[in-house]
């Protein structure tokens, strides 16, 4: 599932993508641009949640958590592909699922 930017958002990703890969090509410094990317992702997450608050979804339901771990697992997949650090995002991925299903079931279900 891909992270819902707004269209000026989306726009800039995709310009600065456009950018990654002509550093690339050229042998100069991206991942100036590769953390911007991850910033915008952030973003587009905290606008989810706050139009879900906003829209009265219970934040704590297990499909809004689905939907905040696939993006968070978006950001870590595109921190890892340009090895960046991504323990930050296996954080807020770990906080969401217990928040969802607490922490003992936490454990249970996703181990220590």
């Amino acid at each position: 599932m891909a992270i819902k930017m707004n269209s000026g958002n989306h726009d800039y990703f995709n310009r600065l993508q456009l950018k990654i890969e002509q550093a690339q090509a050229d042998n100069k410094p991206f991942l100036h641009y590769v953390k911007r990317q991850l910033e915008l992702l952030e973003e587009a997450h905290d606008e989810f949640v706050a139009k879900a608050q906003k829209e009265g979804f219970d934040i704590n339901a297990p499909k809004v958590g689905e939907i905040e771990v696939q993006q968070y697992s978006a950001m870590r997949a595109l921190a890892e592909k340009w090895g960046l650090p991504s323990e930050k995002y296996d954080n807020l991925i770990k906080n969401v699922q217990v928040r969802i299903f607490g922490k003992e079931n936490y454990e249970n279900f996703f181990g220590k």
